[in-house]
C-alpha cells in the first residue's frame, strides 16, 4: 500500500466489520481538569479550581474503543473488582457500540485499575486548541498535567478467574478473525494463560496480536505479532536502536529475525516514540518515520497502534501496510489530548495534512454524522454554519471566526453549484465549489467541511443536532432555517453582527461595473 489517500481509503473500508477479540488489562483512565489560580498557603503546590472530570476506558479498553472507532466489531475479556471503578469501567464499556460480548471477570479484593490524572492551566491563558480542534478532549488542549495517582492491584489473576476467560475466548474463537492482547502486568495476563490462549487461537488458526510488558518476551511464544516499545525491545534483545551503528538497522534486524524465529513468531513492530515505527517480518525491514504534525499527548498512542495494525491485518494488509496504517493512526492520536479513539476520516485527513492539503477538511455525510456522535459522547459543543462562501470575503471571515469561539468544533456546510444557482441565479456561483472548499478549508477555525446539494441545511441538522447554529445578523432568528428544531432539543441560535458594506453581491457589482464601456 502506498500512502496516497485512495489506498488509505481502501484499506480503511476493508477493516469495517473486521473481528477481534480483546484481552487484557482493561483500565479507567479520569482526568480531572481545572485551573491554577494561585499557590497553596499550606504547601508550594498549585490550587487547582476543578472544572471537568472525565472518565474513559484505558489499557486494553482503549484497544478495544479504537477498533471500535476504526469501524471493527470488538469481543472483550479481563478481571476487574468489585469496587466503584470496577462498576465505571463496565459502564463505559457498554458505550462501545460495536462490543459484541464481554466477560469482565470479577475478582473479590482485586482493586480495578484507575488512573487520576490531575492537570492544570495557568488562570487567564486561554488553552491552545492545536491544529486539529475537532478531536477528543480538545478543552484540555494547553493543561499541563501536574501529577498522576495509581489505584489498582496487580496480583496474578486465579485459576478460577483464568478459567473464565480461556472459556470465553474458546466460546467466541469461531467469531473472531484475530486475537488482541494488551498486557500492562496487572495481572490478567499469567504466563501459563498466555500460552494456552495462543494456543487456542492457533488451533482455530487465529493470529494473534500482543502488546507485550517486561523484559521477557519469550512468555508470548507462539503469537502472531508483539509490538513493544524501544525500550521494552532493548531490554529483551539486549540491543540499542539509539546508537549510530544500530539505528541503521542492520544489527538489530539480525538480532530480531533470531529471536522471532526462536519464539515462533511472525513479526515484531516496534514503537520508537518520535522516530515511528520499525517493523522486522520474513520480508525483512521497514522503518516508518512519525507522522504527527503536532504531538500533545502520548497517552494511549500504542493502543491506537495496536487496534490499527491488528484491524489491517486481519481485513488482508500485508504487516508493512498495516503498520504504515498504525503509523498514521498514532499521528492522529497524539494530536489529541487523552487516551483517544481515532477515527477512519481522521487517519485520511492526517495523511492529507501531510501533503497540506486543505481539502482533507471536506467530510461526506456518513463521517460527519460518526463526527457529531463522538462528540455528544465526549461533551463536546457543535457549532455549525451554513452558506455559498462565494467570492470569500472580510466578511465570511470574520463571522467563522467569531463562530469558531461559541465551542469546540466548527463544522460549516457549503452549498453545491447547483444549489447556490439555484439560489442565486445566473452567473452564480462565480468560484467552483471545490474552491470554495479549498479556500474555507484553508481557515485554521474551521474544522470540517460538507458541501449538500438541497435548498437549505436541515437535513444536515437532522445529521449533525448542533449546539449552535450561527447566521449573520442580517438575518432574524424566526428567518433561520432549523432554529425552531435547534430548540427543540436545547440548541440556540446566534447571529453574529456582519461587516458593514461588504457582501459579495456588491463585489460582483463593482467588477462588473469596472469592466463596463468608459467606467
Amino acid at each position: 500500500m502506498s500512502t496516497d489517500r485512495q489506498s488509505v481509503s481502501t484499506l480503511l473500508r476493508a477493516m469495517a466489520g473486521s473481528r477481534l477479540l480483546v484481552i487484557g488489562d482493561f483500565m479507567v483512565d479520569r482526568t480531572i481538569c481545572g485551573e491554577a489560580s494561585r499557590i497553596s498557603p499550606e504547601a508550594p503546590t498549585p490550587v487547582i479550581r476543578v472544572q471537568e472530570v472525565r472518565e474513559q476506558l484505558g489499557g486494553a479498553g482503549n484497544v478495544a474503543r479504537n477498533i471500535d472507532s476504526l469501524g471493527g466489531q470488538v469481543w472483550c475479556a479481563g478481571v476487574v473488582g468489585e469496587d466503584e471503578a470496577g462498576g465505571i469501567l463496565k459502564e463505559l464499556l457498554c458505550d462501545v457500540r460495536s462490543c459484541q460480548a464481554c466477560s469482565m471477570v470479577q475478582e473479590p479484593g482485586r482493586k480495578t485499575t484507575l488512573k487520576t490524572r490531575v492537570a492544570a492551566v495557568q488562570a487567564g491563558r486561554a488553552p491552545h486548541r492545536g491544529r486539529d480542534s475537532a478531536p477528543e478532549h480538545a478543552a484540555l488542549y494547553g493543561h499541563q498535567q501536574i501529577v498522576r495517582l495509581d489505584e489498582e492491584s496487580s496480583h496474578t489473576a486465579t485459576s478460577e478467574t483464568t478459567a473464565q476467560l480461556l472459556g470465553f475466548a474458546a466460546d467466541v474463537i469461531g467469531d473472531v478473525q484475530g486475537i488482541v492482547l494488551s498486557d500492562y502486568a496487572k495481572g490478567a495476563l499469567p504466563p501459563p494463560f498466555l500460552q494456552e490462549l495462543i494456543e487456542v487461537a492457533r488451533r482455530a488458526g487465529v493470529p494473534v496480536f500482543v502488546d507485550p510488558k517486561g523484559r521477557d518476551l519469550s512468555r508470548y511464544r507462539g503469537a502472531s505479532v508483539l509490538t513493544p516499545n524501544a525500550a521494552e525491545a532493548e531490554a529483551a534483545l539486549g540491543i540499542s536502536f539509539h546508537t549510530p551503528e544500530e539505528r541503521s538497522s542492520a544489527g538489530w534486524e539480525q538480532a530480531v529475525r533470531s529471536r522471532l524465529e526462536h519464539w515462533n513468531m511472525d513479526a515484531m513492530l516496534v514503537t520508537r516514540g518520535p522516530e515511528g515505527l520499525s517493523l522486522i517480518d520474513r520480508r525483512g525491514f521497514h522503518h516508518f518515520p512519525t507522522s504527527a504534525q503536532e504531538v500533545y499527548d502520548v497517552t494511549g498512542a500504542g493502543d491506537t497502534v495496536l487496534a490499527a495494525f491488528a484491524l489491517a491485518a486481519v481485513s488482508g494488509a500485508s504487516f508493512a501496510d498495516a503498520a504504515r496504517l498504525g503509523n498514521l493512526a498514532a499521528g492522529v492520536a497524539v494530536g489529541k489530548a487523552g487516551a483517544a479513539a481515532v477515527h477512519p476520516f481522521e487517519v485520511e485527513r492526517e495523511l492529507a495534512a501531510r501533503h497540506r492539503s486543505a481539502g482533507s477538511k471536506v467530510l461526506s455525510r456518513d463521517a460527519l454524522g460518526t463526527l457529531a456522535d463522538s462528540a455528544r459522547r465526549e461533551n463536546k459543543k457543535i457549532v455549525f454554519t451554513n452558506g455559498c462562501f462565494d467570492l470569500l470575503h472580510a466578511g465570511h471571515t470574520y463571522l467563522l471566526q467569531e463562530a469558531r469561539k461559541l465551542g469546540d468544533i466548527l463544522i460549516v456546510a457549503l452549498n453545491s453549484d447547483a444549489s447556490v444557482a439555484r439560489l442565486k441565479g445566473n452567473g452564480r456561483p462565480i468560484v467552483s465549489e471545490e474552491d470554495r472548499a479549498d479556500a474555507i478549508g484553508a481557515l485554521e477555525c474551521v474544522d470540517y467541511l460538507v458541501v449538500f446539494e438541497e435548498q437549505n441545511p436541515m437535513s444536515l441538522l437532522q445529521l449533525i443536532r448542533p449546539d449552535v447554529l450561527v447566521k449573520g445578523n442580517d438575518y432574524s432568528e424566526s428567518e433561520v432555517v432549523g432554529a425552531g428544531f435547534l430548540q427543540s432539543y436545547g440548541g440556540v441560535v446566534r447571529l453574529i453582527p456582519v461587516r458593514q458594506g461588504i457582501s459579495t453581491t456588491r463585489l460582483v457589482e463593482r467588477i462588473r461595473g469596472a469592466r463596463e464601456p468608459g467606467r
